[in-house]
């Protein structure tokens, strides 16, 4: 663009030289445009070849000595195996995908036995010179468990699947009392509240 301006000048002044322009100030005008042009054309070609170098592949050379260590260059030697790189090429790393662990599933409900005594009441009075009344379980709602299991007087009694136990021969007097659930290997799963009954039988003396 500076050399056409030049030249542009260089027209101007020659069509001017019958106005007392001299030659010699035409020509050396004539050289700077010259001088000039032949400088941007360099500077052309200079930029033609660093953007050439950028886009050409690099290459290295791999050097395997005697005592096979390898050194790896970037100038020509005897011997030496050229690896050629790409100037774009990227040291890039993969991460690894991690899988997601599952969601956790939620925690299932544990289960809500429960148990109420049916009869006798609590603090109730039984009349029996036999010693014999029943006591009766049941499972008001879901999920039931299997077994029954009659604790009397703080002891086990017995066990049984449909919650009602027979008793006989039990001394008179007051008795505490209460009906557990359990599993199959004998594991509490609820309990009725403990409950007390009172056992009357007729005296012998009263009798005689």
């Amino acid at each position: 663009m500076h050399y056409m301006t030049r030249h542009i000048c260089l027209i101007s002044l020659l069509l001017s030289s019958g106005n007392g322009l001299l030659p010699v100030q035409a020509e050396m005008l004539s050289q700077e445009s010259t001088q000039q042009e032949a400088q941007e054309n360099e500077t052309g070609q200079s930029s033609n070849a660093t953007s050439a170098a950028a886009t050409s592949p690099m290459t290295i050379y791999k050097v395997v000595g005697k005592d096979g260590s390898v050194t790896y260059t970037d100038k020509p030697q005897q011997n030496a195996e050229p690896l050629a790189f790409d100037v774009k090429t990227q040291n890039v790393v993969t991460a690894a995908k991690v899988t997601p662990p599952p969601p956790a599933k939620p925690a299932a409900p544990k289960p809500n036995y429960r148990v109420v005594i049916k009869s006798p009441a609590p603090e109730a009075t039984i009349r029996n010179n036999l010693g014999e009344f029943t006591i009766s379980a049941a499972q008001p709602g879901a999920p039931k468990a299997p077994i029954y299991r009659l604790i009397f007087d703080d002891a086990p009694l017995a066990s049984n699947s449909s919650g009602v136990f027979k008793l006989s021969g039990i001394h008179r007097g007051a008795h505490t009392y209460k009906v557990e659930l359990t599993n199959n290997t004998g594991k509490t799963l609820a309990s009725s509240p403990l409950q007390t009954l009172y056992l009357h039988q007729a005296s012998a003396l009263i009798n005689n």
